[in-house]
């Protein structure tokens, strides 16, 4: 490992939203927030979804932390990002999308995951809307449709990472900030303001999704994939 570099693991839990993780102890264990948010969903399939991924995190926090997940009691910061109570230095942050949920955990650094079921869209247009220049050239590029639509799904689940990792939420404008595919693993080419130049970024494809973590820093990570 290169002389500056600092080594981090990062944990990626991953479940099926259409798993069972607590049964009718789920909807217990939502606080107030996540309770409010959950009842607005008029498809009870949305509702469903979202309380298996919500209670999902809390039974994969519970088991990597070693504590009874109905005892995990969360904040949040002014802009709406989760922290475990209790004054646990780590940090951890939660995606799902279509028919599944991952959750990232890191006992020592910000980390950002995000998860999208890859689908038809109008992905130019919203590139442009949303993205640096660069990166809209980058998805243009490809001459086949489903290249560029796994392009740009892949630069957006990068781009939500890292504004996840900072805890700003969309405070932080898209466009304002450049990630590339162009090597073997993705790199930040220009970092938001306020953060480090550096960031350990990762993006794969599994099936139908595109998967992503960012953490700033200049650091080395090891994955460890676990599976509910």
């Amino acid at each position: 490992m290169p002389a500056g570099l600092q080594k981090r693991q990062v944990h990626v839990w991953s479940w099926s939203l259409e798993a069972d993780l607590l049964g009718g102890e789920a909807q217990a264990m939502l606080s107030d927030d996540e309770t409010a948010r959950w009842q607005r969903f008029v498809s009870a399939d949305l509702r469903r979804r979202f309380l298996v991924a919500h209670a999902g995190l809390r039974v994969a926090l519970g088991r990597h932390l070693g504590l009874d997940p109905k005892g995990l009691s969360f904040e949040a910061n002014e802009f709406g990002k989760p922290r475990l109570k209790g004054g646990w230095p780590g940090d951890f942050n939660l995606s799902h999308s279509g028919g599944r949920a991952v959750l990232a955990v890191s006992d020592e650094a910000e980390v950002g995951i995000d998860l999208e079921r890859v689908r038809p869209i109008e992905h130019l247009d919203l590139g442009k809307r949303y993205f640096h220049p660069n990166e809209v050239a980058a998805i243009a590029a490809p001459r086949d449709l489903e290249e560029q639509r796994r392009a740009f799904f892949l630069i957006w689940t990068l781009k939500e990472a890292v504004v996840k990792a900072i805890g700003c939420g969309l405070s932080i404008p898209l466009e304002s900030f450049e990630v590339s595919l162009a090597a073997s693993r993705p790199t930040m080419v220009l970092a938001p303001a306020g953060t480090p130049r550096t960031w350990w970024l990762q993006s794969t494809t599994l099936g139908d999704y595109c998967l992503s973590l960012a953490m700033p820093g200049a650091v080395d990570v090891g994955l460890i994939h676990r599976t509910m």
